[in-house]
């Protein structure tokens, strides 16, 4: 078999799909200093269609079908997604490869004036679509008025500072890969906002049958991250679960152990249930799983329909 000299990276058209593919070529090609890799972008329903929120369509993998089309067509060698956007299955004929290390997972809590959400006007108005979120900052404040936001980060920024939201949540990987300047203080603590599963986290897909590029993209890869979020997904998978309800769980590799918290709610109700668990690493998968059957029984027995 002869070896390519260019591999072909598909990726979304967004900056900032765009801009972290860019960051990750960066890291292949340094790993890979004769090959050479040519980035294309493919457009995907989650970037066409921006009228509506996230939870109203239905159907999962919004941000990489057409990415893994055109890698199942021959059009492309490698895709870039950011993980968040990956559903628990995903075609045959794929394969996830590799994970670089992540950024940092947390979500930050922005504003006109750099008030803290406790210290936020009664009723203030926060803009977010994820209903992950909604959930857990409805506990922390039962008074705000939670708002559907879309459009990329500048897009998002723009309308906070128009008045249009009094407080927006934004990813602080994505501000972070922007180079977004922000107060590390309005950084939103894990058990406070657990993050959505992946998040701040990239992986690099390619077709199983391909093994020149898996070579090349498994040099990139970053063991406790891959590690990480392998028991996040295990979780989701066995919860069965994408962005349409309140659903997000956070992996850390400490030493051999694996810590994990995790959290299912009913957005209608605003109740939901954490659980957490410091597992061996070699199991952490397997018990990942257990949990999210656990979780399960819990929701049903407490009448929490997270499915709504």
């Amino acid at each position: 078999m002869s070896l390519k000299k260019k591999l072909i990276v598909a990726t979304r058209p967004s900056l900032l799909a765009y801009t972290q593919t860019m960051q990750t070529v960066e890291l292949l090609q340094k790993a890979n200093p004769d090959i050479e890799f040519e980035v294309k972008k493919f457009s995907t329903q989650g970037d066409r269609v921006l009228n509506r929120s996230l939870t109203e369509f239905g159907t999962t993998g919004l941000f990489v079908k057409e990415l893994e089309h055109a890698l199942l067509e021959g059009e492309a060698d490698i895709a870039i997604h950011s993980l968040k956007d990956v559903p628990s299955f995903h075609p045959a004929g794929l394969k996830l490869v590799a994970y670089p290390e992540r950024e940092d997972s947390r979500d930050v809590f922005l504003t006109r004036d750099g008030l803290s959400i406790d210290d936020m006007p009664q009723g203030f108005v926060l803009g977010t679509g994820s209903p992950r979120r909604r959930v857990q900052l409805a506990d922390v404040r039962p008074d705000a008025n939670f708002k559907d936001i879309r459009g990329n980060i500048d897009t998002r920024m723009q309308k906070l500072q128009d008045g249009e939201y009094d407080a927006i949540i934004l990813a602080a990987a994505g501000m972070n890969r922007m180079s977004k300047e922000f107060d590390e203080e309005m950084l939103i603590d894990v058990d406070l906002c657990i993050p959505a599963i992946g998040q701040g986290a990239i992986t690099i897909e390619t077709r199983d049958n391909d093994p020149q590029s898996i070579a090349v993209v498994e040099k990139v890869n970053h063991k406790p991250t891959e590690l990480a979020v392998l028991a996040e997904r295990a979780f989701m998978a066995e919860i069965e679960g994408g962005c349409k309800f309140p659903l997000a769980a956070h992996a850390v590799v400490d030493g051999k152990h694996l810590n994990m918290i995790a959290i299912v709610g009913d957005l209608k109700s605003g109740d939901f249930i954490v659980e957490s668990i410091e597992v061996p690493i070699e199991v952490s998968v397997a018990k990942s799983a257990e949990l999210a059957q656990k979780m399960k029984a819990i929701c049903q027995e407490k009448g929490i329909n997270f499915y709504q």
